[in-house]
């Protein structure tokens, strides 16, 4: 009797190859199911797997968050960086015009430019001032938006101004003397008077007489925005 389906012997085995290969694929395919189906059907997977997958999905988030956060950072420039000097039209010495150039001496001995100090809250002190709370209540105010404090007292360097820094204790302060009085003169400084400095070395606001009660932040905040038209 013939056969209903013969069987076909190749001369040259290699020409089987390709059903060997698939063979070989189908056995490995079967095993990873094997053992896929042997982890997840453990109690510990059904239990463990989803809070797993959760974590792990948040973590990732928060990752890539940050990355994004770091990377922006770093190619944004800093809005608490000077900027090159502006040119207005209005007189130094005057709200809208720039910080008069004044040499200051700090309290360290260290000699420097009034205009390098911006953005900057500036404030010119009364001799024997007695106002420490005071200008740690300011030191605060700056500190929030991230500016500097510079306190300058007139005249000769004296300890009462040297000793402020030591009792303030928020942000960053610079304590330092205008020998000639100059920025005191220029804005007629009445008891504690502070000086907002914008990026570009114009004052942009002017407040006499500062209290306890006295707040500065949004002016301090404005001074950061400002200072971008036109420099010199």
């Amino acid at each position: 009797m013939p056969w209903a389906d013969p069987v076909v012997v190749p001369d040259d085995i290699r020409a089987l190859q390709s059903e060997i290969d698939a063979y070989h694929r189908e056995v490995r395919a079967a095993r990873r199911r094997l053992r896929r189906e042997r982890l997840t059907g453990t109690l510990g997977w059904r239990r463990w797997s989803f809070p797993i997958g959760v974590l792990t999905g948040a973590l990732a988030l928060a990752a890539t968050v940050v990355t994004l956060l770091a990377v922006d950072g770093s190619v944004r420039p800093s809005r608490h960086t000077a900027v090159p000097l502006a040119a207005p039209t209005v007189e130094a010495g005057h709200v809208g015009g720039l910080l008069p150039a004044a040499a200051l001496t700090t309290t360290a001995g260290e000699r420097l430019q009034s205009r390098a100090l911006r953005p900057a809250l500036l404030v010119l002190l009364p001799a024997h001032c007695d106002c420490a709370k005071l200008l740690d209540s300011l030191a605060a105010q700056a500190a929030e938006v991230q500016v500097q404090l510079v306190i300058v007292g007139a005249g000769s360097p004296d300890a009462e101004v040297a000793a402020l820094p030591g009792q303030l204790h928020h942000g960053s302060v610079v304590a330092a003397y205008d020998a000639t009085g100059a920025l005191a003169s220029a804005y007629t400084a009445t008891g504690v008077t502070a000086l907002v400095v914008q990026r570009d070395g114009v004052v942009s606001y002017v407040q006499p007489d500062v209290t306890a009660s006295t707040r500065l932040e949004l002016p301090l905040q404005a001074a950061l925005l400002l200072g971008t038209e036109a420099r010199s």
